[in-house]
């Protein structure tokens, strides 16, 4: 099976893809990397999982380290998925200067919202912002 990042849910299970979902949403997939083959990202739950996707628009393997075993993938897989999704569409509106735009339009208040959201999820993001406020 592959799995298209623009539509994987239909290939998904809807209670696996729900659950990937909220994980996601949740911030809970961390770590998110490009690599050459493809993806790897780490789940903070209850216990570390490592998920790794092979192929970057369409993945054509994936593996979790978690004991899941009921079908073929798992909800780790799913909230890996939708991050993927995200960066690339993140990636794109800012190759086309959307985002900075989007930036520019943003209230204050929005603007402090998304940046505590980033500096929770993000330890790198936290260093930056950390190095900014003290300089």
């Amino acid at each position: 099976m592959i799995l298209h990042i623009d539509r994987f849910e239909e290939d998904i299970h809807a209670l696996i893809t729900e659950r990937g979902r909220e994980y996601f949403e949740g911030g809970l997939v961390t770590n998110l990397q490009q690599t050459a083959d493809g993806w790897m990202a780490r789940m903070k739950v209850s216990e570390n999982y490592e998920v790794l996707l092979k192929g970057h628009d369409e993945i054509s393997h994936w593996e979790c380290t978690c004991p899941f075993d009921h079908g073929p993938v798992c909800k780790h897989v799913a909230a890996t998925l939708f991050a993927v999704r995200e960066f690339i569409s993140a990636d794109q509106a800012g190759a086309a200067g959307r985002l900075d735009q989007r930036i520019d339009e943003a209230s204050p208040e929005e603007l402090r919202r998304i940046l505590k959201i980033l500096i929770r999820v993000h330890a790198g993001a936290r260093a930056e912002v950390w190095k900014e406020f003290t300089r």
